[in-house]
């Protein structure tokens, strides 16, 4: 009996130790400073034990704190496991605590896109937006990139001061507590702000999906798409009109590097822009980068070894740091090193530059593997050939949305959206609910929960850190036309456009056309969408070519305009909008035609 007693304690003891390390297992850190010194007690008088640097995870060994012996201004100290079994001691100050997530995803597929993408690896949450993507452009292929990365660990190595920045005035949007805030007009952001632009479900729109897209050269696309493409982005602006050859480089560029030309041209409008200097001594002209005659233009402004700079181009604005005191000097100083021009032939100096620039890209970026925008940007890919959240092309955090915003303008107006395009979108673990853009100083910070801040404060309460309605529809890729939204896509679920324009800030409702709240089926023409940000607005959509209202393009709506045509039923409101397919401002048999083209297929209705 004796025996079997102790047997019976030893069982007890392995479970009740179990039990413990379940419990211990349920929590985690992520370390939020550059360097975090592991100690071997609850103080800096004890003896450094390892150190860990910004982002790292590692497990709790209890998620109550320990008194602070003296370093960590009295806030505690976590325990943790910093090596395998191996604990030590953090301070609480710059170790973030979170709950585990042990949710399992039991959603099941309801249908075959959903049955796709959950074969793909993609989360359930991931689900509604692309298959709403999905149904409208059939072509389209998404895949996932598994990053194994823990959402909470990534947000907390992108907010390190300065790695990510933004042009804004929001004072909800900018961390202060960065020694230097303002990098020749960007401010440091916060968690908050970085948290929505990491999240990746926060750009399942047609407009912003191609910060996903593969930036390799697509054979697919003609030569005359990507030419017509590059000067569709363009625009006829002025960088366009001073080089009016550039479509020509970008294509020979593309077709050497093997890196799309698309791609090649939004990254240089966003660094360009116009390419038009709009201050100082030579205003209205060419920005210095590429104009040729940079030292002609500041004799004291030379390479390194007193080389002129002229001839010499940077299309990229590469090396051009945002903490350099003369940025375009940088720019020119490494394009001279790289031999991007010189002979004086001025076509072939600039040919030089945009292709050199291109493979620069490709080899650096797209060949180790952040071949998308959004991965130039956010270097979350475990396969990278450099350390995670490194080697990231562009500190502006609006810039893939920019870029994307571009393309998609130009391959709208070149009916070429029907085109099969790849896309890579990164999964994290641990993903909140949502993220969104932070509305107050209280959720300036991400606080790993992801909570429901976008109602707007009852009781009274003030509404002025919330975006203004103007705002929310722009950054959702949507437009209007006096009390009506427009750029709305066919067959496009409520749920869909509820969400981006909630993750935008505000709250969304929206009714139908009997005047009842909806939240799900296809929204339609004359839908009522209700935009609560600083102010209050309702719109009425419009989805030109529907006007019968059911969000569909159809035998029936073309009935409905040779009807008001034949002046036998006219149409009134929003149905006649929708109905001016050609957007002229007349309802005739023009837009019969459109409308017909459409439905056999050979011509879409540009929203």
């Amino acid at each position: 009996m004796k025996k079997s007693s102790t047997y019976l304690i030893l069982f007890l003891i392995g479970i009740f130790s179990f039990i413990i390390q379940v419990k211990a297992a349920s929590y985690y850190g992520v370390v939020s400073t550059d360097v975090l010194r592991v100690r071997s007690g609850p103080g800096t008088n004890h003896s450094q034990v390892a150190q860990l640097t910004i982002g790292t995870s590692k497990d709790l060994v209890t998620i109550d704190k320990f008194n602070d012996e003296g370093g960590c201004g009295g806030e505690g100290w976590y325990q943790i496991y910093y090596s395998g079994t191996k604990v030590g001691y953090v301070c609480s100050l710059y170790f973030n605590a979170y709950e585990k997530n042990t949710n399992q995803d039991n959603t099941s597929p309801t249908n075959n896109c959903e049955t796709d993408l959950a074969n793909k690896g993609f989360p359930s949450s991931y689900w509604s937006g692309l298959c709403s993507l999905k149904e409208k452009h059939p072509n389209w292929n998404f895949e996932s990139l598994k990053t194994g990365l823990d959402f909470n660990a990534a947000v907390s190595a992108e907010s390190s001061c300065g790695k990510n920045l933004m042009n804004t005035s929001n004072s909800n949007y900018i961390n202060t507590n960065c020694s230097t805030t303002n990098y020749n007009g960007y401010k440091t952001i916060t968690s908050g702000v970085v948290a929505y632009y990491l999240d990746p479900r926060n750009f399942f729109n047609d407009t912003h999906i191609f910060m996903f897209e593969s930036q390799y050269y697509n054979n697919l696309i003609s030569d005359n798409g990507y030419t017509s493409t590059t000067s569709k982005i363009y625009n006829n602006n002025f960088l366009i009109s001073q080089i009016p050859s550039l479509p020509t480089y970008i294509l020979n560029a593309g077709k050497s590097t093997g890196m799309s030309p698309v791609a090649i041209t939004s990254r240089i409008y966003q660094e360009l822009g116009n390419g038009k200097l709009t201050s100082g001594a030579y205003n209205g002209q060419l920005y210095s980068a590429i104009s040729g005659n940079y030292t002609s233009r500041y004799p004291g402004k030379v390479a390194n070894d007193g080389h002129s700079l002229d001839h010499y181009y940077n299309f990229y604005n590469i090396a051009a740091y945002d903490s350099s005191n003369d940025i375009t000097l940088s720019a020119l100083k490494y394009a001279y090193s790289k031999g991007w021009g010189g002979t004086g032939n001025q076509d072939f100096d600039r040919q030089t530059a945009v292709t050199g620039g291109a493979n620069w890209i490709k080899n650096r970026y797209l060949d180790a593997g952040q071949q998308t925008a959004y991965l130039q940007k956010f270097n979350v890919n475990p396969n990278i050939k450099t350390s995670l959240y490194t080697n990231q092309y562009m500190t502006n955090v609006d810039a893939p949305k920019s870029e994307a915003s571009s393309i998609y303008k130009a391959y709208t107006n070149l009916n070429m959206l029907n085109s099969s395009f790849n896309f890579y979108i990164p999964i994290f673990e641990n993903l909140p609910s949502k993220t969104s853009l932070p509305q107050s100083s209280s959720d300036k910070d991400y606080n790993g929960i992801g909570s429901e801040t976008n109602n707007p404060p009852s009781n009274g309460g003030t509404t002025n850190n919330l975006p203004s309605v103007d705002t929310i529809i722009t950054g959702a890729g949507l437009s209007t036309n006096g009390n009506y939204i427009t750029k709305i896509e066919p067959q496009t679920e409520v749920s869909h456009i509820k969400r981006i324009l909630e993750n935008m800030g505000g709250s969304v409702t929206i009714q139908n056309t009997n005047n009842k709240t909806v939240t799900s089926g296809i929204i339609g023409t004359g839908y009522k969408i209700t935009i609560n940000g600083n102010t209050s607005r309702t719109f009425e959509a419009i989805i030109y070519g529907d006007t019968s209202g059911d969000g569909k393009i159809n035998s029936l709506d073309l009935l409905k305009i040779q009807k008001h045509i034949l002046k036998s039923s006219i149409l009134k409101g929003a149905a006649s909008i929708a109905a001016d397919a050609s957007k002229d401002g007349k309802i005739n048999s023009l837009d019969l035609l459109k409308v017909q083209k459409h439905i056999l297929g050979s011509s879409k209705i540009t929203q």
